[in-house]
């Protein structure tokens, strides 16, 4: 697979304006613009659209950071999104996951290890989520008690849209 080119010196002026709004937001918060959203941008609408919902669930969502990251962390090696996973572990670390949670991750799995709160619940969830199966009605009960009933939503989205990135990651051969 060749990775998708891209050069902004060579978009239109109007996907221009579009590409450096978004470094502009995600500077910001700190946050680069590079990776899958690089590849995405040869076709600038839709990348428009994806890293709004990406920044919305990374910046402005209910979730605290540890289980926004554990959850990332979750579907990056259940998908073995490599790209994401590395890219994500330092995150998790300063949003406070520990590192024997994240260790666990790495050897085990979501499905293979057993989890304390905050993060029990999220991996329940995930359980359902990444087998593609319906979240049982105790889980989902118990995940809305826990983070609410945004949070329990941003957790199904935050999957989905993980492994939407996984397979962006590996069709584009993002590393």
């Amino acid at each position: 697979m060749v990775k998708l080119p891209f050069d902004p010196n060579h978009l239109e002026p109007e996907d221009k304006l579009i590409y450096e709004a978004m470094v502009a937001k995600r500077k910001s918060q700190g946050a680069p613009f590079g990776g899958p959203y690089a590849a995405l941008m040869n076709h600038p609408e839709l990348c428009q659209k994806i890293e709004a919902l990406g920044y919305f669930l990374k910046f402005q969502g209910h979730l605290s950071r540890e289980v926004y990251q554990f959850v990332v962390l979750s579907v990056a090696k259940e998908t073995k999104a490599t790209f994401e996973w590395t890219d994500h572990v330092k995150h998790a670390a300063a949003a406070g996951v520990p590192k024997e949670i994240i260790d666990a991750l790495n050897v085990h799995g979501v499905l293979g290890s057993s989890y304390p709160e905050p993060y029990r619940l999220a991996a329940q969830v995930l359980g359902s989520t990444l087998a593609w199966k319906n979240i049982p009605e105790q889980i989902q009960a118990g995940a809305i008690e826990f983070y609410g009933i945004h949070g329990f939503i941003e957790i199904v989205v935050l999957s989905g849209f993980y492994q939407m990135f996984s397979a962006i990651n590996q069709g584009f051969d993002i590393s």
